[in-house]
């Protein structure tokens, strides 16, 4: 991926640039080493080594503050996202978007993956106001002031697409080809792609409206119920209302119904108390060709 970026960036006339690798704490011990004998290599290459995995899009998080170019771009280290598609994205970048994302027309996932992709493109154009027809990928390019405001959330809980569309309007796709796998298998597994897209809580307070919303229609259809059995009962006291059966059924249902939505609210309670608590968003063990901001300073001094 880095030789193949390198390629393409010279092709471009680009002389000035960097890579910025993040380890999110890699089961396999060869991945260090890689990344070790690439930043040997080359000096633009700066490698940061987490100490705990914290989720893609802390660890895209962490990248974009050691990034400092002007403009940003950001791919996996699969080969899915092959870098000669990288000319596409700039040139609709210098259409004059502030975040140009690549679509995939035909994606080398499974249909169980692409399903899930799509039902979560539904539930952010609804939840998080997403436009329709944008489409949220990992292989994307932005500019530095998008970069800057991306790197105030401190929170361990990052959710990239809420982060972008609350940071700026002027988005755009543009398709590209979407390739097989050359090395590995996804990490992600049903339980890292629900906690992934729990994520949107941090960006949305509608779930909670809805739940006050329909807690309002149920409370309100059950008085216009309750009214019309007493009414009943006044005019014909023999008869016969709701069965134990049925009744037992519906005071399940809503009892599950109210459990949901106390557990909706438990986990943003949870994540408010995370964030007061000061959990990390992710902790870095250490890192590669990258100066500290001591180094920085004792430079600027003996200068």
């Amino acid at each position: 991926m880095v030789e193949e970026t390198i390629k393409t960036l010279d092709s471009l006339g680009e002389e000035n640039y960097e890579f910025v690798l993040v380890n999110d704490c890699s089961p396999d011990p060869n991945t260090m080493r890689i990344l070790e004998e690439l930043a040997a290599r080359f000096p633009f290459v700066k490698v940061v080594d987490l100490a705990k995995n914290t989720g893609q899009a802390n660890a895209q998080i962490t990248a974009l503050r050691y990034a400092q170019g002007d403009i940003i771009i950001n791919m996996d280290d699969d080969m899915q996202t092959h870098p000669k598609n990288i000319p596409i994205l700039l040139a609709k970048l210098n259409e004059g978007y502030d975040l140009v994302l690549g679509s995939y027309p035909r994606k080398k996932h499974s249909a169980f993956r692409n399903f899930l992709t799509k039902s979560d493109d539904i539930f952010a154009q609804v939840v998080l106001s997403k436009p329709k027809g944008l489409h949220f990928t990992s292989f994307w390019v932005t500019r530095k002031h998008v970069r800057d405001s991306l790197i105030q959330y401190d929170h361990p809980f990052a959710f990239m697409e809420g982060l972008f569309l609350r940071t700026t309007s002027s988005i755009a796709n543009v398709p590209v080809e979407h390739f097989e796998r050359q090395e590995g298998k996804s990490g992600y597994n049903l339980a890292k792609l629900f906690k992934l897209w729990s994520n949107f809580t941090n960006f949305t307070a509608l779930p909670l409206r809805i739940a006050g919303i329909f807690g309002t229609i149920v409370a309100f259809i059950s008085f216009i119920f309750l009214i019309v059995f007493v009414v009943r009962k006044l005019v014909d006291p023999a008869a016969i209302l709701m069965g134990y059966t049925s009744l037992l059924c519906v005071m399940l249902l809503f009892f599950g119904i109210v459990l949901m939505f106390m557990g909706l609210m438990g986990e943003y309670i949870g994540r408010i108390f995370m964030c007061i608590n000061a959990a990390p968003q992710q902790v870095v063990r250490r890192t590669i060709n990258i100066e500290t901001e001591d180094e920085r300073v004792s430079a600027d001094a003996a200068f």
